[in-house]
């Protein structure tokens, strides 16, 4: 697996551990829609592979990716 391929599948990991902290303690300011939409829009153009995967991984527990 190339480097670039890992960045993005830990990226992804990361989501599913911010999914998971973000439905027990939701973010007090918005809704844990909300708070995962704005985690996305925030990484989602970076040129780094593992916020992309973040931000993927946010959208998909939206069912938007």
């Amino acid at each position: 697996m190339k480097r670039g391929e890992k960045d993005f599948l830990a990226g992804f990991e990361r989501a599913a551990l911010l999914v998971q902290q973000v439905v027990t303690r939701p973010a007090a300011y918005a809704s844990r829609d909300r708070y995962l939409e704005d985690v996305a829009r925030l990484h989602g153009d970076s040129d780094d592979l593992m916020r992309r995967g973040l931000a993927v991984g946010c959208l998909a527990a939206l069912g938007r990716a």
